[in-house]
């Protein structure tokens, strides 16, 4: 499948259950995961998703650092609708326990680093439904 594809797909995606996506550029830092000392990874963004659904009584969004490629930085390019998807199905289908995290990520994971995981994918999956999740995988 060709990338247009996978991008028509996300688009569609977000069409259906009433998203919008924004990525705001922030590029101002390594990632947490990086530990210290120079470190090596794409530009950094604050990506906002946001539902105005009918079916909603209100307005509900979720906020996180999202980080590019840096194959994509190099070539001056921003994040997709798609890559932003992609990772969120990844990240949404992470335990919520933080010993399960170190255990399916590795051992040697520092436990904050852990817990951090453990809370983003609770994060997802109380804003996602179950039929969203389901729909994200089939763009995967």
């Amino acid at each position: 499948m060709e990338r247009t594809d996978y991008e028509r797909q996300a688009q569609e995606f977000l069409g259906k259950f009433g998203l919008t996506i924004k990525a705001a550029f922030k590029g101002d830092r390594c990632p947490p995961w990086e530990g210290k000392g120079g470190c090596i990874h794409g530009d950094r963004y604050r990506v906002t998703i946001r539902t105005n659904s009918a079916s909603e009584w209100r307005t509900k969004s979720i906020s996180f650092d999202f980080w590019n490629s840096m194959a994509d930085m190099q070539a001056d390019k921003r994040p997709t609708a798609y890559d932003i998807l992609a990772c969120v199905a990844s990240e949404g289908n992470s335990p919520t326990d933080p010993d399960e995290v170190a255990e399916e990520f590795g051992g040697d994971m520092p436990p904050s680093q852990a817990i951090a995981l453990a809370r983003f994918a609770r994060r997802l999956q109380d804003f996602f439904s179950e039929e969203e999740f389901e729909a994200l995988s089939e763009i995967n």
